[in-house]
């Protein structure tokens, strides 16, 4: 492995032990491109602890995001208070993932 490639050491929690049972793959759309709302929409996603991960992307959408809840009900909530409160959002849509049947961070081989 080349030096330099190793970014940090991390542990892995089980995050249906902790109280987040579900999670929910949002695809979000925002109402303008402009630097000014892409950067605004990244930093109000830094501040939600239950964002897991974030990504902008091409297509019909412009935001993939993975949020960690405890059930419906949190979800609701957290539309809600956080991410609905962000400004910008023109559409987006959630789906609720079932089961996870792959989930690597390095396509490594042994």
């Amino acid at each position: 492995m080349d030096a330099g490639a190793i970014q940090a050491y991390t542990i892995k929690v089980d995050l249906a032990k902790i109280g987040y049972q579900d999670s929910v793959i949002v695809q979000v759309t925002l109402g303008s491109h402009s630097q000014e709302t892409l950067n605004a929409f990244g930093s109000a996603l830094q501040s939600i602890p239950e964002v897991l991960e974030a990504f902008l992307i091409s297509g019909d959408y412009d935001y993939f995001i993975r949020i960690a809840v405890k059930d419906t009900r949190d979800y609701e909530r957290l539309l809600r208070e956080k991410l609905y409160m962000i400004p910008g959002i023109r559409h987006s849509k959630s789906s609720f993932v079932l089961r996870t049947l792959k989930k690597e961070d390095t396509p490594l081989t042994s």
